[in-house]
């Protein structure tokens, strides 16, 4: 039996950055579509291909999401129209636009493991296995299946200190996060600002629960500059704006250092390793692009065009490879992160 998918109904598409050279989303009021039982991957190739588009919203880096659009039209010639949205906004907006049934997200890139949940459990996302695109994907390893979360693993990154190399020694890095308080530190390192981000608050938690309260006041006393996300974060620091990033991703640092920023990726006294997501939403305009597509970013192929082990940036087939600390978070966790939020922030002078 086919997989009825309900008809979205809006007034038109939202506006979006189109990643391909084709332009924007039409304007043209979603239709009704159904998805294919995704037994086989050639019926869901010729039913996504009648389909010809999709939305996809990300957290993403944009070259990631670029990438990704831009390889899977030239393998499918479907269109793919992605937005990226940072912090909490990918969150919000999926919700809001599902509840008023305007046109959203068809696959959506997170780091909000919560929301996927919770959006999963309430039917607005479809759960991995029932979408039906972990049977087309042989071998898909057991690591990298968030059961928790109903979904699986798209990337992780490691994580840690990221500093200006014209302005900061190798020697001179903190061993822990009491050195931070020093003077040599003062007003001169940086973060991502834990109100605008799950994944920084789930970090700011942790380093709570390890340190105490008082590791968090003198944290956020002594800090030079909070940043809306990683990304803002990773630019002040290679323009000497900020000397020292806490808890940045050594991708984005790698990605900066071949575009000459001075920068250089070390470990911190300790991290907890952000983890993307994927899920397709229920009520897709397009269930079988929205399908294929979440094949295709989860394939060795398509998983290789934003992972690479050696860069600190690892997909579901590098299960094998992944950081010797690395852990999840239950969700019992993430539901302490966001009760206890408001008192993290406090603590944080925020």
């Amino acid at each position: 039996m086919k997989k009825k998918i309900l008809p979205i109904i809006g007034a038109g598409l939202i506006g979006m950055l189109a990643l391909t050279a084709c332009g924007g989303p039409s304007g043209a009021a979603p239709n009704a579509s159904s998805a294919v039982e995704a037994t086989d991957l050639d019926s869901l190739i010729a039913a996504a291909q009648a389909e010809g588009s999709l939305r996809v919203y990300g957290q993403i880096p944009e070259d990631s999401m670029t990438a990704f659009a831009e390889a899977f039209q030239k393998k499918y010639g479907i269109k793919v129209n992605a937005l990226r949205l940072g912090g909490n906004t990918l969150a919000s907006r999926f919700d809001a636009e599902t509840q008023a049934r305007t046109a959203t997200g068809e696959v959506l890139t997170a780091t909000d493991l919560e929301f996927i949940k919770k959006a999963t459990d309430r039917g607005d996302l479809v759960s991995f296995t029932d979408s039906g695109v972990a049977k087309l994907l042989d071998g898909f390893p057991t690591k990298a299946m968030l059961e928790d979360y109903k979904s699986p693993v798209l990337n992780i990154v490691d994580t840690g200190f990221i500093y200006n190399t014209k302005m900061v020694e190798a020697k001179e890095l903190p061993k822990s996060w009491s050195e931070l308080s020093g003077s040599r530190w003062a007003r001169k390192y940086c973060a991502a600002d834990p109100g605008a981000s799950a994944s920084v608050a789930s970090f700011m938690w942790t380093l709570r629960e390890k340190e105490g309260d008082q590791a968090l006041s003198d944290f956020g006393a002594n800090i030079g500059r909070w940043y809306p996300n990683v990304i803002a974060l990773t630019e002040a620091v290679a323009s000497g704006e900020c000397q020292l990033g806490v808890n940045s991703a050594e991708l984005f640092v790698r990605t900066g250092q071949k575009n000459g920023a001075p920068v250089e990726f070390a470990s911190q006294p300790s991290a907890l390793f952000p983890v993307v997501s994927a899920a397709v939403a229920a009520n897709a305009e397009h269930p079988n692009a929205a399908r294929l597509f979440l094949h295709f970013i989860l394939s060795p192929e398509g998983s290789r065009l934003m992972n690479d082990p050696a860069n600190g940036s690892y997909g579901p087939w590098d299960s094998a490879e992944y950081p010797a600390d690395f852990w999840v978070p239950a969700p019992s966790d993430l539901e302490k992160v966001r009760a206890d939020t408001p008192e993290l922030l406090k603590l944080l002078g925020r």
